[in-house]
């Protein structure tokens, strides 16, 4: 008797059907929203009640084909969420003057104009964002 096994897909963020696009795009973007939580009570570290970090304390960096350079995170606190604009698949962070912590985007779901970052491995540990496309960083 044979038996066959199929390879069970990794969890991943369900982009939905893929857009219909009719405009052309003058830019297009490439998001990371996030936000930092504490790793055993889930409390927002950066936009909760009781914040024990400042968005100025983020840095994000990307590469592209040469060293990790820093680009410009924005806060949106009616959001409450930290994001870059001009992310690529591979990323790293810096909390205040911390070690550098790595990230690989697995998953971008887009849209006509612009593309978020949905899965991710962070120092090796695979994050899923939630409904609202935020990756939630646990410190």
């Amino acid at each position: 008797m044979l038996f066959s096994c199929k390879k069970q897909e990794d969890k991943k963020f369900d982009c939905g059907p893929a857009p219909i696009c009719a405009l052309d795009c003058f830019a297009f973007w490439s998001y990371f929203n996030f936000t930092i939580v504490d790793q055993n009570t889930g409390q927002d570290l950066i936009f909760g009640s009781n914040p024990t970090l400042l968005p100025s304390d983020i840095k994000l960096f990307v590469k592209n084909n040469s060293p990790y350079q820093q680009i410009k995170i924005f806060a949106d606190s009616s959001r409450n969420i930290l994001f870059g604009m001009n992310v690529t698949d591979t990323m790293a962070i810096q909390i205040k003057n911390e070690a550098l912590q790595y990230i690989l985007v697995k998953n971008f779901c887009g849209d006509c104009c612009s593309r978020t970052a949905v899965d991710i491995v962070h120092e090796g540990r695979v994050i899923i964002a939630d409904k609202n496309k935020v990756i939630r960083l646990q410190r």
